[in-house]
C-alpha cells in the first residue's frame, strides 16, 4: 500500500521516482573493508601533507595561497553529492569510520578531504605552469599524471573492490569508469589553473579568499556543464548509440573549452614571450 501511494505520489508531482520510466537504480554495495581504510589512510595522509605544504608556504615564504586553495578544495568536497546524484554514483553503504549524508546520498570520510590536495597542489602547480609560460603540451602532461592516470587507477580499484559504483545503463564505462569521466575530470585542473591565476592577479589582500568561493563554482560548474548531454541521456535510460554519442560530445565539449581558456591573451602571451627567451638562450649557448 506505501508503495503504490509512494508511486501515485511521484506521478502526481510530476517526478519520477528511481526505477520509474528509466531512472537508474543504485546498487546496493559492500566494499573490501581492506581497500576503503587504506583509501581512508591515503586520503587523510595527502590531506595532512598539503596542509603541512600550504602552511610551510605561508609562513616561509609568505604566500598565503596555498593555504587558501587547500580551504577552497574542502569546501568544494561539499559539491560530491550533487555530482553524485547528476553522474550516478553511490558509495558502499559499510565503508568504515565516519561518513555524512547531503542530498540523500552517503558520503564517506575520504570523500570530506579528498579534494583539499587535488586543489592546493594540482590547482597551483598549474598557476606556476601558466604564470611561467609553460606550453600546453606540459600543462596537459601535467592533468594527465597527476589528474587522469590517477584516477583511473583509483577508481579500477573502487569498482573491483565494490567501494564505489557508477551506476545505470551506461555502455561507456572502461574498468567501471565512464571515458568522458576520464576526460572531463582530467581537463578541470587546468580550468582551475586559469581560475587561480586570474584571481592570483588581480584580487590583492584578503579579496583572494574569495577562490574558497570560486573553486567550487568552478567544480561543479565546469562538470555539469561540459557533461549535461551524458547526464540527461544516463537518467533517462538512452540506448548505447545515444549515450556514446553524448559522451563524444562530453570530451569534445571538455577539450575544446579547456583549449580555449588556455587561448585567452595574456597567457598566451606569457607563453610566446618564455618561448622567444628560451629560443635566445639556446641561440646563445650554441654561439658559445
Amino acid at each position: 500500500m506505501i508503495g503504490s501511494t509512494t508511486l501515485l505520489i511521484a506521478e502526481g508531482s510530476g517526478v519520477l521516482l528511481p526505477g520509474q520510466g528509466g531512472v537508474p537504480v543504485a546498487p546496493e554495495l559492500h566494499a573490501n573493508q581492506v581497500v576503503a581504510w587504506v583509501s581512508i589512510a591515503v586520503a587523510y595522509f595527502g590531506a595532512v601533507a598539503a596542509l603541512g605544504w600550504a602552511i610551510s608556504k605561508a609562513v616561509r615564504q609568505r604566500q598565503i595561497l596555498p593555504l587558501v586553495l587547500f580551504v577552497a578544495g574542502l569546501v568544494a568536497a561539499n559539491i560530491e553529492p550533487l555530482g553524485d546524484s547528476v553522474g550516478a554514483i553511490v558509495y558502499a553503504n559499510d565503508i568504515p569510520w565516519l561518513s555524512y549524508t547531503l542530498m540523500g546520498h552517503r558520503i564517506p570520510a575520504f570523500i570530506f578531504v579528498g579534494a583539499a590536495p587535488y586543489v592546493a597542489i594540482g590547482g597551483y602547480l598549474v598557476y606556476t605552469y601558466l604564470l611561467n609560460g609553460r606550453s600546453l603540451r606540459d600543462i596537459f602532461v601535467l592533468s594527465a599524471v597527476y589528474v587522469g592516470i590517477p584516477e583511473v587507477l583509483i577508481e579500477m580499484v573502487w569498482y573491483f573492490s565494490h567501494v564505489s559504483r557508477y551506476y545505470g545503463a551506461n555502455p561507456t564505462l572502461i574498468f567501471g569508469m565512464p571515458a568522458y569521466s576520464i576526460v572531463q575530470n582530467t581537463t578541470l585542473l587546468p580550468v582551475y589553473g586559469v581560475v587561480i591565476y586570474f584571481s592570483a592577479r588581480y584580487l590583492t589582500g584578503r579579496r583572494i579568499w574569495l577562490l574558497v568561493l570560486f573553486i567550487p563554482a568552478t567544480t561543479i560548474g565546469y562538470i555539469v556543464g561540459v557533461s549535461w548531454p551524458v547526464y540527461q541521456a544516463l537518467h533517462s535510460s538512452a540506448p548505447a548509440p545515444i549515450m556514446w554519442l553524448a559522451a563524444l560530445m562530453v570530451i569534445a565539449t571538455s577539450i575544446a573549452s579547456t583549449y580555449v581558456l588556455l587561448q585567452i591573451p595574456e597567457l598566451r602571451r606569457i607563453r610566446e614571450q618564455a618561448s622567444g627567451a628560451a629560443a635566445s638562450n639556446s641561440a646563445v649557448h650554441s654561439l658559445a
